[in-house]
Parts: structure tokens; C-alpha cells; sequence
């Protein structure tokens, strides 16, 4: 019997639909509904490789089992490695998998609906065919949502074949607060190799659970919360997104962690880097004593975790808002020693196999990177090629022709959502020399401010598992439970790896000594701060000196939770370089609008530069100096 897999095409429809926010959705009694029971009856299936498009075999395909999905392994494969994080595939490979996702939802959602009598039939189905994964935007609110929140919910449908009120269950098991595994035996057969022994013995998914293995949403609020910044509400990622989206222009430095040379302004912190943020924090406890790993924080194990797909839709949803605004950015290849599956080439170029994803049943067409980022100018997002949409892009600019009108309308969404910062910490002329200055109209009708960030390039593999670099304007205190809660905690950067026994992606980045990069924006963090001394972001030698007293960082491994010390550090004095640079970044008014042609034109950054003297005091324990090659 010839093998076939399963197509990969977008659910199919008249016209692409919107992926919501999971608040809306969740306020939408139709869609909602017929979502949850959806994931509850694909969550039921069986877990072998018998049922490849149950929930469990779909998630495995992000790690664990590790086994081929849907295809045959080659000889020389190993087999059901699929790992594509730290590469130009990142971005691209996540959006066949949603694509898979969604599928399997619509199409249990229609096997539902199509059970109802005629009288709520076809009302339903239509229900289910405008059906897409909700996104978590945690940009503007990083609260975990209020419907996943909790271990039971609510659910209104028909009752199959009768023309009856539908009937509300109350108190169902929430489909998305966890997934329940079915046996023990395939838990320790599969979940074990992750390395996390408690998970084996945890009969669900975790969120920052505690030391008896109880979930925790309301520490994960805590912990993606930065107190300088949004100690109750709303989100620090909000500015930092504002500049991701509009200044970085380039698809490689958008997208991933991999170190790449001089990169100007924020380009060091990708949108890699803000999806593991959520993944290490939304997954383990930080806070309690003897609290353990949750699931999200272990690449292996990571999707089975329902809100895994609202994440990674968000992720999705920031990508195309970029690729809308950078609409002529072309895929940028990577050269990669690496050993994962996907390989099939030296180089990651557009035309890299994205396994095991292929559009038609018979592998004739496999997924690429130029279905997702293509490499022809002028093309703009892709979403609407697969039946769906986000909010911010609206269909009627999706046509040939208006990525100009589609970049326009992208740019004044984004000024809404994320931009600009508090009009207190803006100035109408910069301290900068006039002839750095853009032209006198600009200067007249536009804001500015100087921008502050940390960066960092690290070894990926300093250590086999994964490690967080927190920072502090002040002293941390010694104890790493307090570091999230500190009031002069200003971020983190962590790694997102599997083991290099299991990961062969992971084994290729070891072997290739993998640099890493992320990076903080300090900027409003600082500016708080400096407000009590009567400072201002403007005052370049003040705040290096400042910064060189009171800037901080700590090392902490992920698995004991214990502090990595600058002598492991040491070992190799390349292990670690932390930088702090600024720039001046002109911001967009009403008299000089962001989708306006004199601001598209005029220079955004302005007088960037490494102040060396912030870090090289730190030189042991990883800063930065003038003759360190970075």
C-alpha cells in the first residue's frame, strides 16, 4: 500500500477568515463553543502513531516522541527531528504546523456541527468553517486570558439530532488549561527522554507549577510583568514589540537568536527572543521554593500544552504584521553545519525542505520557505494564501498592487497597539550634534528620545541545559526566588534547547559552537529610575557612569535553578559578551504621521553608540570592553 501523508493547504473557504484575540473569541458563543468541544474530541484520540492527526501525535511533532510524522524516515535521518529554533527556518517551519492545527480543529468542529438536526445544521457548520486558532497577544496584555485560566469551563451546544435549546455542560474539563495524557507507560517511554522526572509522573500539562505539581497561572502573570515597567497590568513587551516591528527591516535579524555581526539599533533582540521569554516563564515556577519545570519551558514537550498555540498564533500574528510593513524584505539564507532532520542542503535557503509538511498527499509538493516568505519583491504577507487573516490586515488591501495601502494601514495599527511611549519621556530636539540632525521640518514636527539597550552575544552550549540572564538597575539580592519580583529587575535573556541526545538540530548547533543573541530595552525602566536622581535619557556620560555601578546581571541554570558563576564563565573568556548601547530614535506626531512619506523617508536612528564604559567594569563575569572583538 503506497504511504500517504496529509495535506497541508489552510482550511478551505470562500475567503480567508480572521484569527482572533482569544478574549473576542472567547466572547463569540457559536465559534467558541463548537472550539472547545473540537479540542476536547481531538484530545481524545489515541496516542500511537496510529492516530497520527490526533492532539498527541500533531504535538509530537515540535519533539517528543521522536518518531517520523506521516513519512519515512532516510537512512541516515534521525528520525522525527524537526527542530528548527536559532535558524531561518524558525518563523517559516510554525506556520505549516499551525496550518496543521487549524485543520484538525475545523474539521472536527464540522463532524460535530454536521450530528445537529436541521434545525441548528447548517448555522453550525457555518460556524465551524470560519473557525481559526485565536492568538494570545501578550504584547498589550501578558496576563495568561481568563478563559484558560481555569481547570473547567462551560459549554453550549445542541444536543445531537434535536431541535431543543442547546444545553449548557457546566463544569467540563477546560480543554485548554491542559492536555491530559492516557497512560503512564507512554509518558515514561516518551516524556522521560526530556529529562524532567516529574513530568513522567504528571498526568497533564503543567503552567508554573509548585512543588506538589498544582498550576499557576497567577505566578506566570508575575513573572512576564516587569516591576519598573507594568508591575499590575498590561505588558512590558508592548514598546519593545513597537520597535521590533518597525525598525528592523531585515528578515534574519527579525526572525532568530543566531548571532549575526553589526547589527544596528534594536536588531539584536528577535522575535525569537520574545517567544522563548513567554515559553521559559509561562512553563516554570521562578518564584516558590521547590516549585518544578512546567511544560512549556522544555522544546520537547513544549506543544502539548494548549496554550502553546495561542502563543506561537501570536508569534505568527507579529510576523506577518512584519511582513506586511517590510513587504520587499526577501528570505535571507543561513549557512549551517547543522544534523536536524529538515537538512537537506549546506545552506537554509527559500527552498529548504520544511518537513514533514507537504501540501498534497503524495509528497510531490513539500512545504518550503518561499510559500511562506517569498523571495519575489513586493509580495507582502502571505496568510490570506492559506485562508486566514489577522485583525491588522484586512482582506480588501490583500490584492496585487497595494502593499503600499496594506504597509500604510499595518503602520498606523501598530502606532495604535504598541507605540509610542509616555509623551513624558520624549523631547522635541535631541542632545545630538546638529549635523546628525534630519532636515529642520522633521526636527520641527517629530518627537524623540534616546533608546537604551543591553545586548549580549553568549554561547548557546556554555552549559548542556538551558540558562536565563537576568538584569537588574541595582543590587539583585542573593536569593534567585526574589530576581523576577525585584524591583530593579529590567528583563531577561534565556536559551530555548533540547538536549543534544535527542535534538539533532541542537547536536549541529553544539558542534558549530552556535552564538547566541538577545538583548533588554532598558529605556523605560531607566527612565523611571533616573527621575529620582534628575537624570534624563539624554545624558550620556551621567548614565554610563550610573550604569557601570548599578548595572547588574545573574545567571541562573534553568534544571536546579541554581546561579552559574562567572568561573564557569570564565572557562572561555568568548563564553560571554554583555554591551550597552543607545541611539536616539525619532518618533512619529500627528503633524508627522508614521505612514506619512517624510517620516517613511527620514533617518529613524540616529547617533548610535557602545558605551563601554557601563560594562567593562564587569569584564569577569562577561561585559563588554573597547578591544573585545563582539
Amino acid at each position: 500500500m503506497t504511504m500517504k501523508t496529509y495535506p497541508i493547504t489552510g482550511v478551505a473557504s470562500q475567503a480567508p477568515r480572521p484569527r482572533r484575540n482569544i478574549n473576542d473569541f472567547a466572547q463569540d458563543p457559536l465559534q467558541w463553543n463548537l472550539f472547545l468541544q473540537a479540542l476536547i474530541n481531538l484530545q481524545s484520540q489515541g496516542e500511537d502513531a496510529h492516530s497520527p492527526l490526533g492532539y498527541y501525535q500533531v504535538a509530537g511533532v515540535h519533539g517528543t516522541p521522536y518518531i517520523p510524522w506521516m513519512e519515512k524516515a532516510d537512512a541516515d535521518d534521525r528520525a522525527g527531528d524537526y527542530c528548527t529554533h536559532g535558524t531561518a527556518l524558525f518563523l517559516t517551519w510554525h506556520r505549516p504546523y499551525l496550518l496543521l492545527f487549524e485543520q484538525r480543529i475545523v474539521e472536527e468542529a464540522l463532524t460535530i456541527a454536521r450530528n445537529f438536526s436541521d434545525k441548528y445544521r447548517a448555522e453550525y457548520e457555518e460556524a465551524a468553517l470560519n473557525i481559526r486558532i485565536p492568538y494570545w497577544d501578550w504584547a498589550t496584555d501578558s496576563d495568561v486570558p481568563q478563559s484558560i485560566r481555569f481547570a473547567e469551563t462551560d459549554i453550549t451546544l445542541p444536543e445531537v439530532g434535536s431541535d431543543a435549546p442547546p444545553v449548557t455542560r457546566k463544569g467540563v474539563p477546560n480543554p485548554m488549561y491542559s492536555y491530559k495524557f492516557k497512560t503512564s507507560i507512554r509518558r515514561q517511554r516518551d516524556l522521560s527522554i526530556v529529562g524532567v522526572q516529574e513530568m513522567v509522573a504528571w498526568e497533564e500539562t503543567k503552567r508554573c507549577p509548585d512543588e506538589k505539581g498544582i498550576s499557576h497561572p497567577e505566578i506566570v502573570d508575575r513573572q512576564l510583568r516587569i516591576p519598573t515597567v507594568n508591575p499590575t497590568a498590561g505588558s512590558s513587551f508592548r514598546d519593545p514589540i513597537y520597535k521590533l516591528l518597525t525598525l528592523v527591516g531585515s528578515y534574519g535579524a527579525f526572525g532568530n537568536t543566531g548571532w549575526q555581526t553589526g547589527r544596528p539599533g534594536p536588531n539584536n533582540i528577535s522575535l525569537e527572543h520574545y517567544h522563548n521569554i513567554i515559553h521559559t516563564f509561562t512553563g516554570t515556577n521562578y518564584i516558590e521554593e521547590n516549585s518544578k519545570e512546567g511544560h512549556m519551558s522544555e522544546v520537547g514537550v513544549s506543544a502539548f500544552d494548549p496554550i502553546f498555540w495561542l502563543h506561537h498564533c501570536n508569534v505568527d500574528r507579529l510576523y506577518a504584521i512584519w511582513q506586511a510593513i517590510h513587504y520587499e524584505a526577501p528570505f535571507e539564507d543561513q549557512a549551517t553545519d547543522y544534523t536536524r532532520m529538515p537538512l537537506t542542503k549546506a545552506i537554509d535557503d527559500a527552498e529548504t525542505t520544511l518537513r514533514p509538511f507537504y501540501k498534497d498527499e503524495c509528497y510531490d509538493v513539500p512545504w518550503t520557505s518561499s510559500m511562506v516568505q517569498k523571495s519575489s519583491a513586493a509580495t507582502g504577507p502571505t496568510v490570506f494564501d492559506y485562508n486566514y487573516h489577522y485583525p491588522e490586515l484586512p482582506v480588501d488591501l490583500s490584492g496585487p498592487g497595494k502593499q503600499k495601502e496594506m504597509a500604510s494601514h499595518v503602520l498606523r495599527r501598530v502606532h495604535q497597539l504598541y507605540g509610542p511611549p509616555t509623551e513624558e519621556s520624549l523631547v522635541d530636539t535631541p542632545k545630538v550634534p546638529n549635523a546628525l540632525l534630519p532636515p529642520s521640518r522633521i526636527v520641527r514636527d517629530g518627537m524623540f528620545r534616546r533608546e537604551w539597550l543591553i545586548f549580549l552575544r553568549v554561547r548557546k552550549y556554555l552549559i548542556p541545559g538551558n540558562f536565563i540572564i537576568f538584569f537588574f538597575l541595582g543590587e539583585p539580592g542573593d536569593d534567585p526566588r526574589q530576581w523576577l519580583l525585584s524591583e530593579n529587575h529590567v528583563g531577561a535573556v534565556n536559551t530555548f534547547k533540547s538536549s543534544t541526545d535527542i535534538c539533532g538540530n541542537c547536536a549541529g548547533q553544539e558542534a558549530a559552537d552556535q552564538l547566541f543573541s538577545g538583548g533588554v530595552d532598558i529605556t523605560n525602566a531607566l527612565y523611571n529610575k533616573l527621575a529620582s536622581i534628575g537624570l534624563t535619557l539624554d545624558d550620556q556620560d551621567e548614565i554610563e557612569e550610573w550604569l557601570a555601578k548599578n548595572l547588574k546581571w545573574r545567571i541562573l541554570k534553568q534544571n536546579d535553578k541554581t546561579e552559574l558563576t562567572s568561573h564557569e564563565i570564565q572557562e572561555n573568556p568568548d563564553n560571554l559578551f554583555i554591551g550597552v548601547k543607545s541611539f536616539v530614535l525619532l518618533y512619529p506626531t500627528s503633524r508627522l504621521p508614521i505612514d506619512g512619506g517624510e517620516f517613511l523617508s527620514a533617518p529613524k536612528i540616529i547617533n548610535e553608540k557602545i558605551h563601554f564604559g557601563a560594562t567593562e567594569p564587569h569584564k569577569n563575569h562577561g561585559g563588554l570592553g573597547a578591544q573585545d572583538p563582539y
